[in-house]
Protein backbone atom coordinates (compact mmCIF):
# COMPACT_ATOMS: atom_id res chain seq x y z
CA UNK A 1 0.00 0.00 0.00
CA UNK A 2 1.63 3.31 -0.86
CA UNK A 3 2.16 6.02 1.79
CA UNK A 4 -0.06 9.10 2.16
CA UNK A 5 3.11 11.11 1.61
CA UNK A 6 4.22 9.21 -1.49
CA UNK A 7 0.40 9.32 -2.70
CA UNK A 8 0.81 13.21 -1.88
CA UNK A 9 3.81 13.99 -3.90
CA UNK A 10 2.32 11.37 -7.08
CA UNK A 11 -0.51 14.01 -7.24
CA UNK A 12 1.52 17.39 -7.10
CA UNK A 13 3.80 16.04 -9.69
CA UNK A 14 0.84 15.78 -11.90
CA UNK A 15 -0.19 19.04 -10.80
CA UNK A 16 3.45 20.77 -11.73
CA UNK A 17 2.91 18.40 -15.22
CA UNK A 18 0.17 19.98 -15.93
CA UNK A 19 1.06 23.44 -14.66
CA UNK A 20 3.97 23.20 -17.30
CA UNK A 21 1.56 21.44 -20.27
CA UNK A 22 -0.16 25.46 -19.76
CA UNK A 23 2.99 26.86 -21.39
CA UNK A 24 2.80 24.39 -24.41
CA UNK A 25 -0.81 25.02 -24.80
CA UNK A 26 -0.73 28.50 -24.75
CA UNK A 27 2.19 28.80 -26.65
CA UNK A 28 0.67 26.97 -29.47
CA UNK A 29 -2.81 28.84 -28.85
CA UNK A 30 -1.98 32.60 -27.80
CA UNK A 31 -0.81 34.71 -30.36
CA UNK A 32 -0.30 37.27 -27.36
CA UNK A 33 1.81 35.12 -25.30
CA UNK A 34 4.12 34.19 -28.43
CA UNK A 35 4.76 37.89 -29.39
CA UNK A 36 5.62 38.59 -25.78
CA UNK A 37 7.79 35.93 -25.22
CA UNK A 38 9.20 36.84 -28.86
CA UNK A 39 9.67 40.18 -27.79
CA UNK A 40 11.54 39.50 -24.13
CA UNK A 41 13.92 36.84 -26.01
CA UNK A 42 14.97 39.23 -28.79
CA UNK A 43 15.48 41.81 -25.49
CA UNK A 44 17.54 39.29 -24.09
CA UNK A 45 19.42 38.74 -27.27
CA UNK A 46 20.35 42.53 -27.80
CA UNK A 47 22.16 42.10 -24.06
CA UNK A 48 24.39 39.37 -25.57
CA UNK A 49 28.06 39.89 -24.52
CA UNK A 50 29.19 39.90 -28.44
CA UNK A 51 26.79 42.50 -29.33
CA UNK A 52 28.75 46.09 -29.31
CA UNK A 53 26.23 47.91 -27.11
CA UNK A 54 26.07 48.48 -23.30
CA UNK A 55 22.67 47.02 -22.84
CA UNK A 56 21.64 44.70 -19.83
CA UNK A 57 18.92 42.89 -18.63
CA UNK A 58 18.04 43.26 -15.21
CA UNK A 59 15.90 41.03 -12.74
CA UNK A 60 14.47 41.96 -9.76
CA UNK A 61 11.97 40.34 -7.31
CA UNK A 62 11.83 39.39 -4.14
CA UNK A 63 10.87 36.43 -1.69
CA UNK A 64 11.68 32.81 -3.65
CA UNK A 65 10.77 34.68 -6.90
CA UNK A 66 14.07 36.22 -6.01
CA UNK A 67 15.64 33.21 -5.69
CA UNK A 68 14.33 32.07 -9.50
CA UNK A 69 15.65 35.57 -10.71
CA UNK A 70 19.35 34.99 -9.37
CA UNK A 71 18.99 31.46 -11.38
CA UNK A 72 17.90 32.76 -14.68
CA UNK A 73 20.28 35.50 -14.56
CA UNK A 74 23.30 32.64 -13.41
CA UNK A 75 22.13 30.71 -17.00
CA UNK A 76 21.58 33.64 -18.66
CA UNK A 77 25.33 34.82 -17.36
CA UNK A 78 26.94 31.62 -19.05
CA UNK A 79 25.60 31.74 -22.43
CA UNK A 80 27.45 35.24 -22.62
CA UNK A 81 24.24 37.19 -22.12
CA UNK A 82 24.47 40.22 -19.99
CA UNK A 83 22.47 39.75 -17.23
CA UNK A 84 22.12 41.21 -13.33
CA UNK A 85 20.10 40.27 -10.33
CA UNK A 86 19.14 43.66 -8.47
CA UNK A 87 17.46 43.15 -5.28
CA UNK A 88 14.50 45.97 -4.88
CA UNK A 89 15.17 46.85 -1.38
CA UNK A 90 18.67 47.60 -2.34
CA UNK A 91 17.38 49.08 -5.24
CA UNK A 92 15.46 51.60 -3.60
CA UNK A 93 18.45 52.78 -1.92
CA UNK A 94 20.55 53.39 -4.79
CA UNK A 95 20.89 50.67 -6.53
CA UNK A 96 18.71 51.93 -9.10
CA UNK A 97 21.81 53.77 -10.72
CA UNK A 98 22.80 50.86 -12.29
CA UNK A 99 20.14 51.05 -14.62
CA UNK A 100 19.92 52.74 -17.90
CA UNK A 101 17.55 53.88 -20.13
CA UNK A 102 18.53 51.38 -22.77
CA UNK A 103 18.16 48.57 -20.52
CA UNK A 104 15.41 46.22 -19.88
CA UNK A 105 14.18 45.35 -16.58
CA UNK A 106 12.11 41.86 -15.72
CA UNK A 107 9.94 41.98 -12.69
CA UNK A 108 9.06 38.54 -11.22
CA UNK A 109 5.77 38.59 -8.98
CA UNK A 110 3.70 35.90 -8.56
CA UNK A 111 0.57 38.29 -7.18
CA UNK A 112 1.60 41.44 -9.49
CA UNK A 113 1.13 43.54 -6.31
CA UNK A 114 4.57 43.29 -4.39
CA UNK A 115 4.78 46.26 -2.61
CA UNK A 116 8.77 46.65 -3.06
CA UNK A 117 8.53 46.12 -6.58
CA UNK A 118 5.38 48.76 -7.10
CA UNK A 119 7.37 51.04 -5.50
CA UNK A 120 10.39 50.82 -7.26
CA UNK A 121 7.96 51.71 -10.64
CA UNK A 122 8.13 55.33 -11.02
CA UNK A 123 11.93 55.19 -11.04
CA UNK A 124 12.02 52.90 -13.67
CA UNK A 125 9.76 54.88 -16.13
CA UNK A 126 11.55 58.09 -15.52
CA UNK A 127 14.41 55.96 -17.15
CA UNK A 128 12.32 54.64 -19.74
CA UNK A 129 13.21 51.35 -19.77
CA UNK A 130 11.38 48.67 -21.11
CA UNK A 131 9.52 46.64 -17.97
CA UNK A 132 8.15 43.11 -18.48
CA UNK A 133 6.29 41.41 -15.71
CA UNK A 134 5.95 37.74 -15.12
CA UNK A 135 2.54 36.76 -13.15
CA UNK A 136 0.08 34.70 -12.99
CA UNK A 137 -2.68 38.03 -12.35
CA UNK A 138 -2.97 39.98 -15.81
CA UNK A 139 -4.97 42.34 -14.24
CA UNK A 140 -2.33 43.16 -11.09
CA UNK A 141 -1.16 46.64 -10.45
CA UNK A 142 2.05 45.24 -11.96
CA UNK A 143 0.97 44.08 -15.01
CA UNK A 144 -1.06 46.78 -15.77
CA UNK A 145 1.88 49.01 -15.60
CA UNK A 146 4.40 46.82 -17.55
CA UNK A 147 5.06 47.37 -21.10
CA UNK A 148 4.80 43.65 -21.65
CA UNK A 149 3.77 41.26 -19.73
CA UNK A 150 4.15 37.27 -19.75
CA UNK A 151 1.65 35.16 -17.85
CA UNK A 152 2.79 32.39 -15.60
CA UNK A 153 0.08 29.68 -15.37
CA UNK A 154 -2.60 30.62 -12.96
CA UNK A 155 -2.08 27.56 -10.90
CA UNK A 156 -2.85 26.83 -7.33
CA UNK A 157 0.21 26.24 -4.92
CA UNK A 158 0.27 22.56 -4.34
CA UNK A 159 1.65 22.86 -0.84
CA UNK A 160 -0.65 21.66 2.43
CA UNK A 161 -0.76 25.53 3.67
CA UNK A 162 -1.59 26.50 0.31
CA UNK A 163 0.74 29.09 0.74
CA UNK A 164 4.34 28.19 0.20
CA UNK A 165 5.27 28.82 -3.68
CA UNK A 166 5.58 25.55 -4.76
CA UNK A 167 4.22 25.82 -8.32
CA UNK A 168 4.63 29.16 -8.86
CA UNK A 169 8.45 28.82 -8.21
CA UNK A 170 8.89 25.86 -10.94
CA UNK A 171 6.59 27.15 -13.30
CA UNK A 172 8.24 30.77 -13.44
CA UNK A 173 11.95 29.09 -13.51
CA UNK A 174 10.71 26.95 -16.19
CA UNK A 175 9.34 29.79 -18.27
CA UNK A 176 13.26 31.70 -17.38
CA UNK A 177 14.73 28.63 -18.62
CA UNK A 178 12.45 28.39 -21.92
CA UNK A 179 14.29 32.62 -22.17
CA UNK A 180 17.52 31.19 -22.05
CA UNK A 181 16.94 28.10 -24.23
CA UNK A 182 14.94 30.63 -26.73
CA UNK A 183 18.44 33.02 -26.39
CA UNK A 184 20.81 30.36 -27.70
CA UNK A 185 18.89 29.17 -30.15
CA UNK A 186 18.27 32.65 -31.99
CA UNK A 187 21.95 33.60 -31.82
CA UNK A 188 23.12 30.47 -33.03
CA UNK A 189 25.30 30.26 -30.21
CA UNK A 190 28.32 27.76 -30.68
CA UNK A 191 29.54 25.56 -28.33
CA UNK A 192 32.96 26.91 -28.23
CA UNK A 193 31.57 30.20 -26.64
CA UNK A 194 29.84 28.12 -24.22
CA UNK A 195 32.83 26.30 -23.23
CA UNK A 196 34.72 29.61 -22.86
CA UNK A 197 32.83 30.25 -19.74
CA UNK A 198 32.98 27.15 -18.30
CA UNK A 199 36.61 26.31 -17.99
CA UNK A 200 36.71 24.62 -15.45
CA UNK A 201 33.68 21.77 -15.89
CA UNK A 202 33.64 18.99 -18.18
CA UNK A 203 32.15 20.77 -21.29
CA UNK A 204 35.24 23.00 -21.22
CA UNK A 205 37.89 20.22 -21.09
CA UNK A 206 35.98 18.90 -24.22
CA UNK A 207 36.46 21.58 -26.00
CA UNK A 208 39.85 23.39 -24.97
CA UNK A 209 41.97 21.02 -22.70
CA UNK A 210 45.15 19.39 -25.05
CA UNK A 211 46.76 16.47 -24.42
CA UNK A 212 49.97 18.18 -24.42
CA UNK A 213 48.36 19.60 -21.14
CA UNK A 214 48.21 16.18 -19.83
CA UNK A 215 51.55 14.06 -21.04
CA UNK A 216 54.43 12.95 -19.55
CA UNK A 217 57.16 15.27 -20.54
CA UNK A 218 60.35 17.19 -19.92
CA UNK A 219 62.45 15.71 -16.75
CA UNK A 220 59.38 13.35 -16.25
CA UNK A 221 59.61 11.95 -19.43
CA UNK A 222 61.24 8.38 -19.60
CA UNK A 223 63.80 7.98 -22.26
CA UNK A 224 66.18 5.43 -23.19
CA UNK A 225 68.77 4.80 -25.76
CA UNK A 226 68.79 2.60 -28.91
CA UNK A 227 72.20 0.64 -27.31
CA UNK A 228 70.75 0.31 -23.61
CA UNK A 229 71.13 -2.93 -22.35
CA UNK A 230 67.72 -4.49 -20.90
CA UNK A 231 68.76 -4.13 -17.84
CA UNK A 232 69.32 0.17 -18.06
CA UNK A 233 65.63 0.05 -19.40
CA UNK A 234 64.12 -1.99 -16.60
CA UNK A 235 66.07 0.68 -14.25
CA UNK A 236 64.53 3.16 -16.10
CA UNK A 237 60.87 1.47 -16.21
CA UNK A 238 61.16 1.42 -11.86
CA UNK A 239 62.51 4.57 -11.85
CA UNK A 240 59.95 6.61 -13.85
CA UNK A 241 56.68 4.32 -12.80
CA UNK A 242 55.21 5.12 -16.49
CA UNK A 243 54.38 1.86 -17.56
CA UNK A 244 56.65 2.29 -20.62
CA UNK A 245 59.82 3.70 -21.87
CA UNK A 246 60.38 6.00 -25.21
CA UNK A 247 63.66 4.63 -27.24
CA UNK A 248 65.39 7.93 -29.02
CA UNK A 249 68.86 8.79 -30.63
CA UNK A 250 69.34 12.52 -30.44
CA UNK A 251 65.81 13.00 -29.79
CA UNK A 252 64.72 11.04 -32.31
CA UNK A 253 61.73 8.46 -31.95
CA UNK A 254 62.78 5.31 -32.51
CA UNK A 255 60.33 2.88 -30.55
CA UNK A 256 58.44 1.92 -27.65
CA UNK A 257 58.68 0.19 -24.64
CA UNK A 258 55.89 -1.04 -22.67
CA UNK A 259 55.33 -3.69 -19.63
CA UNK A 260 53.94 -6.27 -22.82
CA UNK A 261 57.38 -5.78 -24.39
CA UNK A 262 58.98 -6.54 -21.46
CA UNK A 263 57.32 -9.78 -20.70
CA UNK A 264 57.61 -10.75 -24.36
CA UNK A 265 61.28 -10.38 -24.10
CA UNK A 266 61.64 -12.02 -21.05
CA UNK A 267 59.44 -15.02 -22.30
CA UNK A 268 61.54 -15.61 -25.36
CA UNK A 269 64.63 -14.95 -24.29
CA UNK A 270 65.13 -16.00 -20.79
CA UNK A 271 68.12 -15.31 -19.26
CA UNK A 272 70.02 -14.30 -22.03
CA UNK A 273 67.11 -11.56 -22.54
CA UNK A 274 69.96 -8.86 -20.41
CA UNK A 275 72.03 -9.25 -23.40
CA UNK A 276 69.38 -7.36 -25.65
CA UNK A 277 69.85 -3.73 -26.69
CA UNK A 278 66.68 -1.89 -26.44
CA UNK A 279 66.43 -1.87 -30.40
CA UNK A 280 66.33 -5.68 -30.31
CA UNK A 281 63.16 -5.53 -28.18
CA UNK A 282 61.09 -2.56 -28.82
CA UNK A 283 58.07 -2.06 -30.46
CA UNK A 284 59.20 -0.21 -34.01
CA UNK A 285 55.86 1.06 -34.86
CA UNK A 286 53.38 1.76 -32.68
CA UNK A 287 50.87 4.02 -33.18
CA UNK A 288 51.60 7.67 -32.43
CA UNK A 289 50.01 11.26 -32.09
CA UNK A 290 50.93 14.31 -32.76
CA UNK A 291 51.24 17.39 -30.29
CA UNK A 292 48.46 20.14 -30.21
CA UNK A 293 45.61 17.63 -30.09
CA UNK A 294 42.36 17.91 -27.99
CA UNK A 295 42.09 16.01 -25.01
CA UNK A 296 39.08 14.57 -25.95
CA UNK A 297 40.37 13.45 -29.55
CA UNK A 298 43.18 11.80 -28.35
CA UNK A 299 41.00 9.58 -25.77
CA UNK A 300 38.58 9.11 -29.16
CA UNK A 301 41.64 7.95 -30.89
CA UNK A 302 42.71 5.53 -27.16
CA UNK A 303 39.24 3.87 -26.90
CA UNK A 304 38.54 3.08 -30.65
CA UNK A 305 41.49 0.36 -30.73
CA UNK A 306 40.76 -3.12 -30.13
CA UNK A 307 41.98 -3.49 -26.80
CA UNK A 308 42.20 0.28 -26.56
CA UNK A 309 45.37 2.05 -25.71
CA UNK A 310 46.72 2.68 -22.40
CA UNK A 311 49.30 4.91 -23.65
CA UNK A 312 50.68 6.59 -26.86
CA UNK A 313 54.08 8.56 -27.16
CA UNK A 314 53.73 12.22 -28.47
CA UNK A 315 56.30 12.96 -31.52
CA UNK A 316 56.44 16.64 -33.45
CA UNK A 317 56.58 17.13 -36.90
CA UNK A 318 60.46 17.11 -37.06
CA UNK A 319 60.24 13.19 -35.35
CA UNK A 320 61.15 14.12 -32.02
CA UNK A 321 59.76 12.06 -28.92
CA UNK A 322 58.19 14.88 -26.95
CA UNK A 323 55.89 13.41 -24.14
CA UNK A 324 54.03 10.13 -23.67
CA UNK A 325 50.06 10.29 -23.23
CA UNK A 326 48.06 7.73 -20.34
CA UNK A 327 44.85 7.07 -20.16
CA UNK A 328 44.86 6.91 -16.63
CA UNK A 329 46.04 10.59 -16.40
CA UNK A 330 42.84 11.68 -18.92
CA UNK A 331 40.73 9.83 -16.48
CA UNK A 332 41.98 11.77 -13.90
CA UNK A 333 41.76 14.99 -15.00
CA UNK A 334 38.14 14.36 -15.46
CA UNK A 335 37.95 13.79 -19.91
CA UNK A 336 35.50 11.36 -20.59
CA UNK A 337 33.88 10.26 -23.94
Amino acid sequence: MINSVIESAIKRTDHFSQALLWYNHTLKNNAQFQKSFLLITNELVACARANSSLKQVFFIAVGKSAQVAQLAVSMLVSVGIVARFVHPTEAFHGDLGVVGKEDTVILISNNGKSSELLQLLPGLQERNVKIFVLTSKEDSPLAKSANHVLLIPPFEEMCPLSQAPVTSTVTSLALCQLFVAASVEIRNYPIEEYAKNHPGGAIGKRIFLKADNLMVQGDELPLVGKDDLFKSVISVFTKYSKAAVLVVENKKFLGLISEKDLRKAMEKHGAHVFDLKASEFMNKNPSVIQPGLLAIDVLKIMCSKNPPFNLMPVVDNNGNAVGLVRMLDFVAAGVTL
